[in-house]
């Protein structure tokens, strides 16, 4: 339907040439045969056989134009020299048009005023030498494939995507939507950037600060774990961290990474970044310096940490068998980390030795089938727990968890449980019943779960199977 739509529009001129010389064949019959009749005179035929010279020259030049120009272009108009050449091919069509119309109408002899006519020529030239520069650096850009349309450019102080380049400009839209006209011996002139040609790849860098006393290795290893679970990040080529040099107030890395993404990007991708390093950093306790004086004044949320770890750890369940004594052990080994909206905090199939205790925020649990497809299971939120098979067994984590929002989070250690199982043996027993509880009730959820994916994506195979039948059903019909 949309083909059979556009042939109207891609025929019309066609149609329109052959109806001017189906006029002036007529006009032609017409004089002819009334010179034959003697019924017009001399001065109405010549006038007469002006109208037909005018006609036939009109429908030429459409007929022209539809071979030449509008159908070749039609289907080139993704090109960034189409416009280009389309407008050029068009003016000398014109061009040749007008003299033929001044020769045969008006008698005026062409060859002189194409040949003899220097004096007019330079002072055109001279005239019209920006646009001729213009021109002619449009020719340029198309042939040496200078820019084309979809680049990203930079030049002067403007930057953009390029939508078009004519005869006379290139035009740009910025990232903040607006449309920017640059003559094209802008292009020629100065010195220009194609952010999209010859690769797609590009490197992005971001600059980072820590403490003299964090070991250099060690923020270069949190730097570059941020790196790796940065979704718009490559993992190859590999993401390189540096150190730029001694600041006055901190050591100042600088982490490149690599995308394969417009360069309209890249600030989405170093605002994703900076974001991590901020809770990555605040998780490895790593101090981003700045030299201005702080000053902290104590209120109730400034309470011991421990205490407040204390208190939440009460109310885990599965914690409930230890004593007073063996919580405050737990507690003075376990941590507080943040973590940011859409980071992961584990993942499926790795090792652990950790539980999370949601302190504030909430967390999506995603289940990873064998093709790497993973699935929305439940969400968790302030006061509910999960990896404790990991704690307490060292199993591998059976799904992954991912920020819904930004969330806060106790962090138990297994370490701290070594010396209360060994001064309290039967703990163990008592442990592994809540757990197999636990486990069940997981177990529960994750099963109807993938009850849910296996009848969602039998419903998709479903709908597959009966659209193949309705489209080879009316196939068959349009064939026969």
């Amino acid at each position: 339907m949309e083909t059979q739509a556009r042939r109207p529009n891609l025929f019309r001129p066609l149609y329109i040439a052959i109806l001017l010389y189906l006029i002036a064949g007529g006009l032609e019959a017409g004089l002819i045969f009334a010179r034959s009749s003697e019924i017009i005179s001399a001065d109405l035929a010549a006038t007469g056989k002006k109208v037909v010279i005018l006609f036939s020259t009109l429908s030429t030049v459409i007929l022209l134009r539809w071979i030449i120009v509008d159908t070749p272009f039609n289907f080139l108009r993704k090109y960034t020299a189409a416009p280009l050449l389309k407008t050029i091919l068009s003016l000398l069509i014109y061009f040749g048009a007008a003299m033929t119309l001044l020769n045969k109408l008006f008698g005026i002899n062409v060859k002189p005023l194409l040949t003899t006519s220097a004096v007019l020529t330079g002072v055109l030239a001279l005239s019209l030498q920006e646009t001729l520069k213009n021109l002619f650096t449009g020719l340029w850009i198309n042939t040496e494939r200078v820019v084309a349309k979809g680049d990203w450019i930079r030049i002067a102080d403007k930057e953009g995507q390029v939508l078009e380049v004519t005869w006379r400009t290139t035009r740009l839209l910025t990232r903040e939507n607006n449309c920017i006209y640059l003559p094209n011996r802008m292009l020629a002139e100065g010195a220009l950037e194609n952010c999209s040609h010859p690769t797609p790849l590009h490197i992005v860098e971001v600059a980072v600060g820590a403490g003299y006393h964090e070991p250099p290795n060690k923020v270069k290893e949190v730097l570059l774990d941020i790196a790796r679970e940065t979704g718009s990040v490559l993992k190859k080529p590999e993401p390189e961290v540096h150190i730029a040099n001694f600041g006055d107030s901190s050591i100042n890395y600088r982490l490149r990474v690599w995308i394969d993404v417009s360069h309209s990007f890249f600030p989405n991708v170093k605002n994703e970044l900076y974001s991590k390093i901020w809770y990555g950093f605040k998780r490895n306790n790593i101090e981003l310096p700045f030299p201005v004086r702080t000053i902290h004044y104590k209120t109730e949320e400034n309470a011991p940490l421990e205490e407040m770890i204390l208190a939440s750890l009460k109310e885990i369940d599965f914690l409930m068998p230890l004593s007073d004594e063996e919580l405050k052990k737990v507690s003075s080994s376990s941590r507080i980390d943040l973590f940011g909206k859409g980071e992961i905090i584990v993942r499926q199939g790795e090792t652990g030795d950790t539980c999370y205790f949601i302190r504030s925020g909430s967390v999506d649990v995603m289940l990873g089938d064998s093709t790497g497809k993973e699935s929305y299971i439940t969400t968790l939120r302030s006061g509910e727990f999960f990896g404790e098979m990991s704690l307490l067994a060292g199993e591998p984590r059976t799904a992954t968890v991912v920020a819904r929002e930004d969330c806060r989070c106790i962090v138990v250690s297994s370490q701290a449980f070594h010396t209360i199982f060994t001064d309290n043996p039967d703990l163990a027993e008592s442990l592994s019943e809540l757990l197999v509880k636990r486990s069940g009730e997981l177990e529960e959820i994750r099963s109807r779960a993938v009850s849910e994916m296996e009848k969602t994506e039998a419903e998709a195979a479903a709908r597959h199977k009966i659209r193949n039948k309705i489209r080879k059903f009316f196939n068959s019909i349009s064939n026969s």
